[in-house]
């Protein structure tokens, strides 16, 4: 019987081998192989991935901790100083400076019949204060829309006081008492 199963085998063997089902051999071969993929192939990728965000973050860090001690090392205190002062007119720019916040007054169609200033000279010695008061007419959007103006040209400038007064509800027209303060710095002596 042994010897028949040998001499059957090869036949037997040839005749599975033609009429193999492929479509379930290939289904079968492709979840071994995401099998193997999953489990050997994508934890090694995903380390790698990890351990190059973990490297891409440290070289992050450190470049900016770089630019920070380059500027650090080449804005000294004195410059950062001398570059804040600089943004406040001088001595010699105040009276422009003054001279187009009632210009700016004029465009905004303001009626400016007068004004008033007065030098304080500050406690500190790098900076002088000019109180300017201003009485101005017009619509109350108009002393809006200037204040606003203003607030824009001149950042450093203080609006110190803000009155409003109208000679009656029905006139379109207010009266307004504007205060500001415009800081000056003191030219070095």
């Amino acid at each position: 019987m042994a010897d028949r199963f040998l001499k059957l085998a090869p036949a037997r063997l040839a005749f599975a081998l033609a009429n193999l089902p492929v479509l379930p051999l290939i289904a079968f071969l492709l979840v071994v192989a995401v099998a193997l993929a999953h489990l050997f192939l994508l934890p090694a990728r995903e380390a790698a991935i990890e351990e190059g965000e973990r490297r891409l973050a440290r070289f992050e860090r450190n470049a900016r901790h770089a630019l920070i001690e380059q500027q650090a090392a080449r804005v000294s205190p004195a410059d950062t100083r001398q570059r804040l002062l600089e943004r406040f007119p001088g001595e010699d720019d105040l009276n422009a400076e003054l001279g187009r916040l009632i210009a700016l007054a004029t465009e905004q169609g303001l009626q400016v019949p007068s004004g008033d200033y007065r030098l304080l000279p500050g406690k500190d010695g790098l900076f002088d204060r000019y109180v300017l008061n201003l009485p101005v007419k017009g619509s109350y959007q108009t002393v809006r829309r200037y204040l606003s103006a203003v607030r824009a040209e001149f950042p450093e400038l203080a609006v110190d006081d803000v009155s409003l007064r109208r000679e009656s509800i029905d006139s379109p027209e207010v009266e307004a008492q504007l205060r500001f303060i415009l800081f000056g710095r003191r030219n070095a002596s």
